[in-house]
């Protein structure tokens, strides 16, 4: 990989500065034709170093004067400044991450950078799995560029950028985009390139999932949101009372539609994105289009003492402190009610479960499901000492 990288970064380079060589290569061939007709009696060999300004003709006149001063400066501005200064000279991190990720092969295509993205680069970068990784917005990915990671920066829709991925190449597809639009269409552009890799997507709706299913695109759809209801379940089974849930995704809703379910039970979701959800609204279910952060934002819909259970899923780590106040409000002034904490983070679950609530993670219990889900020659399908 040292050499590889070494290669790149020479191409790289030279990339940057071809203008320049190419000017610099024009103008030592039109001194090397001024030559050959000034001098018409000198051999090839003599016209070269007169052209390399090694050797001067006898009785050279002024043009030949003039390319004599020119060429020096030239060879030193342009190839010299290139190999003293650029090439000692910090690479734009961006543009070599591109470059990488362009020459690899047998590897996989992450698109989409998100919470389990970044469980399946862990686990490639952990176990010396070959992985790129295309992703529009640049300031997600910075950490991985500055590691010298391949990184596509762009529009995972445009070929241009698929083909940065080595799409042709690669030897399975990670799809994680919540929009289905945008998947279907990065699908249908890979499979043009690349009819034989799988390609795993993230993917809602079941009336999408069966027509990712079909050919010719033929991808292996999978839903996060119903993994990890398998397990919520368990918590809301038989249980009595109201319920709040907060959060904005599909898993919010899917949590709040069961719970407005069960009998005898009504749930309040808040939800500052969405007016309604995927599923068929009933009157055990109460929308709430706001951002609730403090309690009296509860107080304003549903007496808190009614209350027996609070999901709080927010998915964006800036939005932790808030999931954390909220928290400790809830076990400090309604310690009869059960909560239910959504983190990314495990190294934040002792300040959680310090107000006696309960911590669960998507993307952690996903990544082990897609385990189980993909090929045994998977990159990350589990090892035999896992």
């Amino acid at each position: 990989m040292g050499i590889l990288n070494s290669l790149i970064n020479f191409e790289l380079k030279l990339k940057q500065y071809k203008l320049q060589f190419v000017f610099l290569f024009l103008f030592w061939f039109a001194g090397f034709i001024f030559f050959l007709f000034t001098e018409p009696g000198s051999s090839f060999g003599e016209l070269v170093l007169y052209s390399l300004t090694v050797r001067s003709p006898l009785n050279a006149g002024d043009g030949a004067n003039f390319y004599s001063l020119i060429w020096p400066i030239l060879l030193e501005v342009i190839v010299f400044g290139f190999i003293m200064g650029e090439l000692l000279e910090k690479y734009n991190p961006l543009i070599t991450s591109r470059i990488l990720a362009k020459h690899k092969r047998n590897h996989i295509v992450i698109i989409g950078y998100h919470h389990l993205s970044e469980r399946i680069i862990e686990y490639c970068i952990a176990n010396k799995e070959q992985f790129c990784i295309i992703e529009d917005n640049e300031e997600s990915v910075e950490d991985l560029i500055n590691l010298g990671c391949p990184v596509v920066v762009g529009d995972p829709t445009e070929a241009t950028n698929l083909a940065f991925a080595s799409i042709k190449r690669a030897k399975e597809v990670f799809i994680g985009i919540d929009d289905a639009r945008i998947a279907i269409i990065c699908i249908e552009k890979i499979r043009k390139a690349n009819q034989e890799c799988p390609i795993y997507v993230r993917a809602f709706e079941d009336h999408v999932q069966e027509y990712l299913k079909q050919p010719p695109l033929n991808a292996i759809p999978f839903s996060t949101s119903k993994w990890a209801m398998e397990g919520i379940r368990e918590w809301i089974k038989g249980k009595k009372g109201k319920a709040i849930v907060i959060g904005r995704d599909s898993l919010t809703h899917r949590i709040a539609y069961d719970i407005s379910l069960q009998p005898d039970r009504e749930v309040f979701l808040f939800d500052d994105e969405h007016d309604g959800i995927e599923f068929k609204v009933n009157d055990q279910l109460h929308i709430k289009n706001e951002f609730a952060c403090f309690l009296s934002d509860f107080r304003a819909h549903v007496k808190l003492e009614e209350v027996t259970q609070v999901f709080i899923c927010w998915k964006q780590d800036s939005e932790f402190d808030e999931s954390l106040y909220l928290t400790s409000k809830l076990a400090l002034r309604y310690p009869h009610i059960e909560i239910f904490v959504r983190i990314f983070d495990e190294e934040l679950i002792d300040l959680v479960e310090n107000y006696n609530a309960t911590t669960f993670s998507t993307s952690s219990n996903a990544f082990k499901m897609l385990q189980k889900q993909v090929y045994s020659s998977s990159a990350i399908a589990p090892k035999l000492e896992e």
